[in-house]
């Protein structure tokens, strides 16, 4: 006989995507347990965006406010590194906006967050096997030397593009290996460029540069002169030599820390689910960091992936099926990564293209955002998150509408987070729901956009319409 069930889910994987998966779960009741390998949080950053999907994620939970006091507000974001900048500003969104900040600090939130819901990070954990049986999954966890096993009804794996959890059920992770590699490091810029400047694109490459709290930049380039070279080994005098290369000029750069290099590869797990174990973020998708959407893009699969979850906890408690639920899942979330990594990769051709063709073709595409509203707007909207509409029936997000309820003005996005990971009905005009508003009242984009049509609104726990 095996070990009796520990939890109800594990979670492997402490970064912003499986602390928010936990915080959803327990907030339904789910009985939870998070490992993480790392013995402490990590403080250094890759990602700094946050894009309006995932803030408005975040509002309808109650979490937002740490995030939006010490972020910092971009009204406009790139595609491709150019100068023709997507206008967020016309998003139809209440957070119209990139929110820049250093993924630490959005991981340290999402854990408090989780605290908060009466979870915790188990640290110093590592998953080194998995095994699935008759209702339960046993996995292997490694603490100090010393082996144990955990056993629980489901596995999530949030843990990277490494995951033990993808390996030991066997899935496939396929797509591209790196073709092209980019230099970063954290550095001091004695003479650092104007803000308008930390983005530059030019004949011989991209040069970015992410300001820090405390003075110092993350630096990279895309340097045509070297990018092919994935076999390179970067130093902080290399990086300064591409700085040069490709900006003219090291900004005086001193000291440096984190010198690493970011490859192309973009790979998908063949399926997000095998029978008891899940995977979520990087565990299921990876790709370039351009655009910032990367954890972005992970935070939304924990947000549809937690209510089904926890209702196919429930239901196997009741001992009914829970199959059709989990599968809805990969249905929805697997397109959604997919169309990701195709902008990824659009971005990193453009970037890439040399010589007088690429400036040619860099050019023709600044024209077309700059000139175009309606295509600029398209963009806007891809990469913010807003407009992932799921198969199957309506499918969108929907926004943080302002209601008319007994003659008071409430915000949806307030009900939600009153109720938690949970369906809401709303009738709107009156009728039979769980909130009767007489009407919505704004935003004023919401209404030219149809929401304020009278009748029965049903927002699922993870704020889409739902057609049930």
């Amino acid at each position: 006989m095996g070990p009796s069930v520990d939890a109800e889910v594990l979670v492997v994987g402490a970064g912003p995507v499986g602390c928010w998966v936990a915080a959803e779960l327990c907030a339904a009741g789910v009985r939870v347990v998070v490992v993480e390998a790392r013995r402490e949080r990590v403080g250094w950053s890759r990602g700094f965006v946050v894009h309006p999907r995932t803030v408005e994620i975040f509002q309808s939970r109650g979490v937002a406010a740490g995030l939006l006091a010490v972020g910092r507000r971009l009204p406009t974001w790139h595609f491709a590194m150019g100068a023709s900048r997507l206008d967020f500003t016309a998003l139809p969104t209440s957070f119209p906006f990139v929110l820049l900040q250093p993924q630490a600090h959005t991981e340290q939130l999402l854990e408090e967050h989780l605290n908060r819901c009466g979870g915790e990070v188990l640290r110093g954990r590592s998953v080194v096997g998995l095994e699935q049986e008759a209702g339960r999954v046993v996995v292997r966890v490694v603490e100090d030397g010393v082996e144990g096993v955990v056993a629980a009804r489901f596995v999530v794996g949030c843990d990277g593009a490494h995951s033990a959890v993808r390996e030991g059920a066997g899935i496939g992770f396929s797509g591209n290996v790196d073709s092209m590699v980019c230099p970063t490091a954290l550095v001091e810029l004695a003479d650092p460029p104007p803000p308008e400047r930390y983005m530059q694109t030019g004949e011989r490459g991209v040069f970015f540069a992410i300001p820090l709290p405390d003075g110092r930049f993350v630096v990279s380039t895309v340097d045509h002169a070297v990018m092919n070279d994935v076999s390179a080994v970067w130093t902080a005098e290399a990086v300064r030599e591409s700085m040069v290369r490709v900006a003219g000029t090291d900004y005086g750069m001193g000291a440096a820390e984190r010198v690493s290099s970011i490859g192309n590869s973009a790979k998908q797990a063949d399926r997000y689910r095998d029978g008891r174990v899940l995977l979520a973020g990087d565990a299921a998708h990876v790709h370039f960091p351009m655009g910032g959407q990367g954890m972005n893009l992970g935070i939304q699969d924990a947000h549809n992936l937690a209510w089904r979850l926890a209702g196919a906890v429930r239901a196997e408690r009741d001992g009914l099926s829970w199959d059709g639920l989990l599968d809805g899942y990969e249905a929805e979330r697997r397109p959604a990564g997919e169309r990701v990594l195709e902008d990824v990769r659009a971005q990193m051709a453009l970037v890439a293209a040399t010589g007088a063709d690429g400036v040619a073709l860099r050019a023709r595409f600044e024209a077309l955002l700059g000139g175009h509203p309606e295509v600029n707007l398209e963009y806007a909207r891809r990469l913010s998150g807003i407009d992932v509409r799921y198969p199957g029936g309506d499918g969108r997000r929907v926004p943080d509408l302002e209601l008319e309820v007994d003659g008071e003005r409430v915000q949806l996005y307030d009900l939600l987070r009153r109720v938690g990971p949970e369906f809401v009905r709303v009738a709107v005009g009156g009728g039979s729901g769980d909130v009767v508003a007489e009407r919505v009242v704004g935003p004023q984009w919401a209404l030219a956009e149809g929401w304020g049509a009278p009748g029965l609104l049903v927002v699922r726990p993870d704020g889409h319409v739902s057609d049930e």
